[in-house]
């Protein structure tokens, strides 16, 4: 397990590696290697089947923040004390990221333990998109209509892929742009709100791609695309993701509009809550899912569930027990100093489940929250209705209340059971400035708001004079 202490700058050296086929230091022939294409080959009038697999590539990184040891979810989630992650042998997953006493700091020092998938690989996708639009960009072997096409999803990554960073730096802000073609001129830094703003731009230009794109898309995405294979079906997951930034810059009318124009459904039951886009795992020569456990899973490498999830559920709550599995035995740790956790993590059936990367069911709460906050007319009527779609769908009752203030903590319990474990909970705190409510009373450690620059970004504004 390695420390991330890589700034953006170096961590892209991987991609562009690629870049160079041959030392200069003496003179021999130039070998092409055909499985480690060099990236002017796709900046050049790149082919269809060169295209295809970049955005190949770039679906297969965008997955890679799934990742349990080193996963933004898994981070997030503990932070936001959703879970807890059980790692025997490393105690940074303990002492560190539940910020217990005399552990490294999270917010000030810039060596906290957090690993590659809260910065250094969102990053390293983004890269990956910006070749990707290069390459569509110097091509003549595509049609007007394909090049929107794969501009339009790959400016989608992107922007999904800049809010991992943006989640975890918060009030630092981050950098928007590291251009492909100089990536050592990058831009400056953006605060939080003006990140949010660039994010927006480019899910917009990416929508706009989207929208001139034809009614056929050229290009073969994994199963987890699977019911948005055209460009209009792409156009709604790209506003999908539109509505979730929405509601972090607080601009409401603009989250209920991406809600009207994304593929959201206002229709009850677990298939419609379940509808979405999601990143695949299928074993073999692929890899698996790391969030699957087996039912009482061997401890040593293990999410399970903070016990306040138990605490303040609902009886008869289906979310509950779709998601956490009560073990025969609870599970322990040496680094940690509560007691034992009676229930693991038991989101996914099978190491080859899909992980949601938006769904249905966050976009009704999306839209819910948004009618709340924004209270005209029949909007808080309409948000009801829209938090009782997703508790009717789990077993649940109606909520009955037509205050704001209540409706808007309705929203955020039930974002709390409807999408645990995939990294909203700590994120809806820190928005509602509601951290203090996130209880520490079971490990004794503290809540951050946000995580220190890392130091390799440190070290290059100063080498820089930045």
């Amino acid at each position: 397990m390695k420390t991330l202490k890589k700034n953006i700058l170096l961590s892209v050296v991987v991609i562009l590696s690629m870049s160079f086929s041959a030392c200069e230091i003496v003179e021999v022939d130039v070998v092409q290697d055909p499985n480690r294409p060099t990236s002017q080959s796709v900046l050049n009038d790149a082919t269809p089947g060169q295209i295809q697999d970049l955005l190949t590539g770039l679906e297969n990184k965008n997955r890679d923040i799934i990742d349990l040891r080193s996963g933004a979810y898994s981070l997030m989630g503990v932070f936001g004390r959703e879970l807890y992650y059980f790692n025997s042998s490393d105690p940074n997953f303990i002492t560190a990221w539940i910020q217990l006493p005399g552990s490294v700091n999270a917010e000030d020092n810039s060596s906290f333990f957090v690993d590659a998938s809260m910065y250094e690989e969102p990053y390293q996708a983004v890269q990956l998109a910006n070749l990707t639009l290069g390459a569509v960009a110097n091509t003549n072997q595509l049609t007007e209509e394909a090049k929107s096409a794969a501009s339009g999803f790959a400016k989608t990554i992107k922007a999904f892929q800049l809010l991992i960073p943006l989640h975890g730096q918060y009030q630092n802000g981050i950098r928007t742009e590291i251009p492909f073609e100089d990536p050592f001129q990058p831009g400056p830094f953006r605060s939080y709100d003006e990140a949010l703003s660039d994010i927006r731009a480019i899910l917009d230009d990416g929508a706009a791609d989207l929208g001139a794109a034809g009614s056929t898309f050229p290009f073969v995405l994994t199963d987890g695309f699977d019911g948005f294979e055209t460009p209009a079906d792409l156009l709604e997951w790209n506003r999908a993701i539109a509505a979730r930034v929405a509601i972090y810059a607080e601009d409401w009318g603009a989250a209920i509009t991406a809600t009207d124009e994304s593929f959201m459904q206002l229709t009850e039951g677990e298939s419609s809550m379940n509808l979405g886009v999601y990143h695949t795992f299928n074993g073999g020569n692929d890899i698996l899912n790391p969030y699957f456990f087996t039912p009482t899973a061997d401890e040593n490498d293990l999410l399970v569930v903070h016990p306040s999830m138990l605490d303040d559920a609902e009886t008869n709550d289906q979310r509950v027990a779709n998601k956490f599995f009560q073990r025969a035995e609870a599970a322990t740790n040496p680094d940690f100093t509560g007691p034992a956790i009676a229930y693991q993590h038991a989101t996914f059936a099978s190491a080859t489940d899909d992980f949601p990367m938006i769904r249905n069911e966050e976009l009704i709460l999306i839209r819910a929250e948004a009618l709340a906050q924004r209270n005209q007319g029949t909007d808080l009527t309409n948000a009801v209705d829209a938090i009782n779609i997703v508790r009717n769908s789990w077993g649940l009752g109606n909520f009955i209340s037509l205050d704001q203030d209540a409706i808007i903590d309705q929203v955020l319990f039930e974002r709390r059971y409807s999408l645990w474990g995939e990294g909203h909970r700590w994120v809806d705190a820190r928005r509602y400035d509601r951290l203090n409510q996130i209880p520490t009373n079971v490990d004794g450690g503290r809540i951050p708001t946000q995580i220190a620059r890392p130091q390799g970004e440190i070290d290059w504004d100063e080498f820089t004079g930045n």
